[in-house]
C-alpha cells in the first residue's frame, strides 16, 4: 500500500492488511522444549505472524538456512543457540533475534544479549509484550 512519498507504515494500514503483512513475517522458534515452543508459536500466530520450528535433530544454523526467517525466538536455556557464534551468524543473515525465558535463565544470558544488542522477553509473556517485542524486532 503506497501513500505520497513512499510506503505506509504497518501501523497505518487497515487491520486486515496488517495481518497480511505480519503473516509474511516468518518467526522461527528454537527451543529444546517442544511444548513451550508450541505454546509460544500459538501466541505468535494469534498476533498474525507465521511460526515455524526446527526439525528434529536440525541445528539452529541449519534451521535458519532452511527457513530464512525474519525473526528468531531463542530459548534462553538452549546452549546451542545462546552462544556468540550462532548469534553472529544470524545477524549476518539479517535475522532479528529475541531471547526468551524465565527470569533466572535470562539473567544467565543477559550479558550475551547485551553484547549482541538483542532484546529479551520474560516468560510467560503477556500478549502485548510479545507483540511489542516482535514489532521491535522487525523495525
Amino acid at each position: 500500500m503506497r501513500h505520497q512519498g513512499g510506503f505506509l507504515p504497518v501501523s497505518a494500514m487497515p487491520a486486515n492488511r496488517r495481518i497480511d503483512a505480519r503473516a509474511q513475517q516468518l518467526v522461527l522458534i528454537l527451543s529444546q522444549d517442544p511444548l513451550a515452543a508450541a505454546l509460544l508459536g500459538g501466541l505468535v500466530e494469534i498476533l498474525g505472524y507465521s511460526a515455524q520450528f526446527a526439525r528434529p535433530a536440525e541445528s539452529a544454523d541449519d534451521s535458519i538456512r532452511r527457513l530464512k526467517p525474519r525473526i528468531c525466538l531463542v530459548d534462553s536455556t538452549d546452549p546451542s543457540c545462546c552462544r556468540s557464534e550462532f548469534l553472529g551468524h544470524a545477524a549476518m543473515r539479517g535475522v532479528s533475534i529475541l531471547i526468551y525465558g524465565k527470569a533466572e535463565a535470562l539473567d544467565r544470558v543477559r550479558e550475551l544479549a547485551r553484547a549482541h544488542n538483542i532484546d529479551t522477553l520474560l516468560m510467560p509473556p503477556e500478549l502485548d509484550a510479545l507483540e511489542a517485542a516482535l514489532l521491535s524486532a522487525i523495525a
